[in-house]
């Protein structure tokens, strides 16, 4: 079965879950006698809405992340894998050398991507830790829930900070005291507003990233149209100049295919440098 987005939120150590709010969201025990006005009664109100707002962030992590993949495996085709054919081409013919045209960063991270079509199985979690990283074993689970959204109380719990996101969701066990339900109520509510907060996080991160790969493949595309290794065969200098351009573009998009939001413990990766040019 396919597995989408594994991470932690944000130290989250978000384990095992279909994390579908299957029970916790669509089998909510009925509204407890708390009378109208009081603590309890506002929290157990408040509950739902923060349940709410977890559902909507993880829709829009979860449509940015499959949104990205989709622009880092066009990059890489449509213009990275072209640049290595036409580079290596020009090294045969002995009309440039890649140490000439990228940086030891550029030639890394262009050696570290994968070659050839790459099925949406294995490439799901490169929106989060980079092209052609792989997800955390620990942390597969949390992709069926960014795929389904589905919580299930007999499976591992996902914890955000070492708080179990399904008790947070779940209002099952509500004590009925008046006093004790409205402080569990305004916890669980505190700890799914963090979870959310990560959540939007993670996709400001993702669209931040997605944006830098978008303008670094649209200047990179429009400098490889202008080359053809026959260019070369005169000697002028224009084409040279076009390769070192070339070069330096599609060595920092390859480098911004490599970047992670996310670290392999599952907290945020630090937030990327402003674009030079």
């Amino acid at each position: 079965m396919p597995i989408f987005l594994p991470f932690a939120l944000g130290g989250l150590a978000l384990a095992a879950l279909g994390l579908g709010v299957k029970r916790a969201l669509e089998q909510q025990p009925p509204r407890p006698a708390f009378p109208e006005g009081t603590r309890a009664r506002e929290a157990w109100a408040r509950h739902p809405q923060a349940l709410e707002a977890l559902k909507a962030a993880r829709q829009r992590v979860k449509r940015q992340a499959q949104a990205y993949s989709e622009r880092q495996e066009r990059a890489r085709q449509e213009t990275l894998e072209p640049f290595g054919a036409l580079l290596a081409r020009l090294e045969r013919w002995e009309h440039a050398r890649a140490t000439e045209v990228l940086t030891p960063e550029g030639q890394a991270a262009l050696r570290a991507l994968p070659e050839g079509p790459t099925p949406r199985a294995l490439r799901v979690a490169w929106a989060l830790w980079g092209v052609g990283a792989e997800a955390p074993s620990s942390l597969w689970p949390v992709l069926q829930w960014l795929e389904n959204g589905w919580l299930a109380e007999d499976m591992p719990p996902v914890r955000i900070d070492g708080v179990s996101l399904y008790a947070a969701a779940s209002r099952d066990s509500t004590p009925t005291d008046e006093t004790e339900a409205a402080q569990a109520l305004e916890a669980a509510c505190a700890e799914l507003h963090r979870a959310t907060a990560f959540l939007d996080t993670l996709h400001e991160r993702l669209q931040a990233l997605d944006a830098r790969v978008t303008i670094l493949h649209g200047r990179a595309a429009a400098q490889l149209a202008y080359l053809d290794a026959s260019s070369f065969e005169q000697e002028h200098p224009e084409p040279r100049e076009r390769l070192r351009r070339l070069g330096q573009l599609t060595g920092a998009l390859a480098e911004a295919l490599r970047l992670p939001v996310l670290e392999v413990s599952g907290s945020l990766a630090p937030p990327l440098a402003p674009l030079e040019g």
